[in-house]
């Protein structure tokens, strides 16, 4: 199978006060094309930052200490900016969380759209305005010609959203980012949005990041799913394998945290994830491990495969 992209020992670190905090560790992935990649874990473990990378959307304090990102074999974080910028947008898009945040309250829904078709493709307005209602058409917003001319504001959030995965849509990208796309959603809106993304990336055979904490979602809609713990990839396998059979104690707890439909308390993981500042010998698991063997503080285990395909990282597997 093709692979359109590859990360390879990824490490980027955040400078606060002068001094650079390790937030993503060594993180090693690949989407092959028409798949979809599930990144899940607690927030602030890092899935973001990892997908911002891929398109180069870090905060301005941000560094990319090493590492490879390999777009049909090319390295786009050696790619200068006015390079990338034909990239991101056309050939990599993002759905991003915050449907009401992520449009200009200013400008028509049209006009932004519009303005991606014409930066990436060249065309009169007129044709970027039949492309856009296209795009509206294919995320099934009625009457696509008259809510062109509207505001956000005028749009629903699971609208504004569908308005997003337009957008994402218009130039055809071989690759799109999902980063939570339905948390400001309810839960009626969410599947509409999550089949509608499914029902598209399939249709045009579309390779798909999706990044979310909802083990729910993951077990429909991805092919392959990475579980990550305080910046780093900690177990990775087909979601068949990782749902019939998760390794990782971090992976169970998730599994085991997830409501059941029978009476009797929810099992959680004891303790919190930890700080990006803070410094953890050994497996950074193991202070809320209940599985923890005697030397697990001492040093971190590394991502191996225990099973055809399905890699973990964790002592008990070693």
């Amino acid at each position: 199978m093709q692979k359109i992209l590859e990360i390879n020992n990824l490490n980027i670190s955040f400078r606060l006060e002068e001094e650079l905090f390790r937030a993503v560790h060594n993180v090693n992935l690949s989407l092959e094309k028409g798949k979809v990649l599930g990144i899940v874990g607690e927030s602030g473990c890092g899935k973001s930052v990892t997908a911002m990378s891929v398109l180069k959307l870090l905060a301005s304090n941000a560094v990319i200490e090493s590492g490879e990102i390999l777009y049909n074999g090319k390295n786009l974080i050696d790619l200068p900016e006015k390079e990338f910028q034909r990239i991101r947008g056309s050939k990599i898009a993002l759905i991003p969380q915050d449907p009401l945040n992520s449009l200009n309250p200013l400008y028509t829904v049209g006009d932004q759209i519009m303005e991606s078709i014409r930066f990436h493709s060249k065309v009169s307005k007129k044709e970027a305005g039949r492309l856009a209602i296209n795009a509206l058409k294919d995320v099934k917003i009625p009457e696509a010609e008259n809510r062109l001319k509207e505001y956000p504001h005028q749009f629903s959030g699971g609208m504004c959203q569908r308005v997003l995965i337009a957008m994402a849509l218009s130039c055809n990208p071989e690759i799109i980012i999902a980063d939570e796309p339905t948390t400001a959603l309810d839960v009626t809106v969410q599947a509409q949005v999550l089949d509608l993304i499914r029902e598209i990336q399939r249709q045009r055979n579309t390779s798909l990041i999706f990044i979310t904490h909802d083990l729910g979602v993951v077990a429909e809609f991805c092919d392959y799913i990475a579980v990550m713990y305080a910046g780093r990839i900690v177990e990775y396998s087909d979601v068949r394998s990782i749902f019939k059979n998760p390794l990782h104690p971090y992976t169970k707890g998730l599994m085991e945290s997830l409501p059941s439909g029978q009476k009797g308390e929810l099992k959680v993981i004891k303790g919190q994830p930890p700080s990006i500042t803070e410094d953890i010998s050994g497996c950074v698991f193991h202070p809320r491990c209940q599985d923890r063997l005697e030397f697990c503080h001492r040093t971190e285990p590394g991502l191996a495969e225990n099973q055809k395909n399905h890699l973990v990282s964790c002592y008990l597997y070693s």
